[in-house]
């Protein structure tokens, strides 16, 4: 059985079970009445691994995890509306705020000076369904794409930042492989980054001209092309969200799925996701493992308290 069929198998949760029909006897007049269908709920479990940088773990949305608290991961994050929409069994988020790659494989230091264990620790071979998030903060793409925002377009390393973006889908490669190799049953989805800045034009919450713009955006969408051209390569599959997420750049005002250039406690980080975003790529991963739309998009995520699994920190 193939991972996505193994997947869909468990995602299958009714079963319908008759038994046949019976003779009638001389009180019902001979007549052939069916026995009652009986409808049966199965459970069948999904474990559920999040993988991922700062775009996956969701820093300043709402309430903070503790576990541990240096990766600024929400607990509204899309991981957790996945595990909710999904009803998973078992549910483990080890995405981490600025994480790149490499953290799969070796511990990271936190935030606040602790270690974080590497993620695909998290990775076992009982694992369903992994999602991956991550390769901006490789090669630090992001923050020079950041720094761009505040020069001249002539200052920015478009070359530099071009190769740079090519090396990624071979490190997403790798790491997919990695993952089934720890999880060979395992559907494997590698969730690609939003549009954050306008592809035309500026505003306000940007702060710098359109020209200055043109080169940020065109390494954004070369990074996604990497994550794709990886996610195939190695095995998985990728989750479009540059395409969903046209219009809903930081010049979208109400709506925009990313927040602008300030630090805001309870709605996201600077050029980050807010609830809404994270409630859009979640739909995005959901239409993908199911082929359908989730039955309700709920405001806030509430995966089952039982099936969360807490990571020391």
């Amino acid at each position: 059985m193939t991972r996505s069929h193994r997947l869909a198998a468990l995602l299958g949760a009714l079963v319908l079970a008759a038994t046949g029909c019976t003779s009638g006897s001389a009180d019902d007049g001979g007549i052939d009445l069916p026995d009652p269908v009986v409808e049966t709920e199965v459970a069948t479990p999904i474990d559920y691994v999040a993988l991922g940088d700062s775009f996956s773990a969701g820093p300043l949305i709402g309430t903070m995890r503790s576990d541990p608290t240096g990766c600024a991961r929400s607990k509204d994050n899309y991981p957790a509306f996945v595990a909710d929409w999904l009803d998973v069994t078992s549910y483990t988020d080890v995405t981490c705020s600025a994480a790149t790659t490499v953290d799969l494989y070796e511990p990271m230091l936190m935030f606040d000076g602790n270690t974080a264990p590497p993620q695909l620790d998290a990775v076992t071979r009982g694992t369903d369904l992994v999602t991956l998030g991550m390769g901006g903060n490789d090669f630090g793409i992001y923050d020079s794409l950041i720094r761009c925002q505040g020069s001249a377009a002539a200052d920015c390393p478009v070359a530099q930042l071009r190769d740079d973006t090519g090396k990624v889908a071979a490190r997403v490669e790798k790491a997919v492989r990695r993952i089934l190799r720890a999880a060979p049953d395992a559907r494997v989805l590698v969730v690609g980054y939003p549009d954050i800045l306008p592809t035309e034009g500026t505003c306000n919450a940007v702060g710098v001209p359109a020209d200055v713009l043109g080169p940020v955006a065109e390494v954004a969408g070369l990074l996604n092309d990497a994550l794709a051209t990886g996610a195939e390569d190695g095995g998985g599959e990728y989750v479009d969200i540059e395409a969903v997420s046209e219009g809903h750049d930081v010049c979208a005002k109400g709506r925009a799925w990313v927040n602008g250039p300030r630090f805001r406690v309870g709605v996201a980080a600077p050029f980050h996701p807010k609830i809404n975003g994270m409630r859009a790529v979640a739909t995005e991963v959901f239409r993908q493992v199911t082929g359908e739309d989730p039955a309700e998009v709920t405001e806030y995520a509430e995966p089952d308290p039982d099936a969360i699994v807490l990571n020391a920190g």
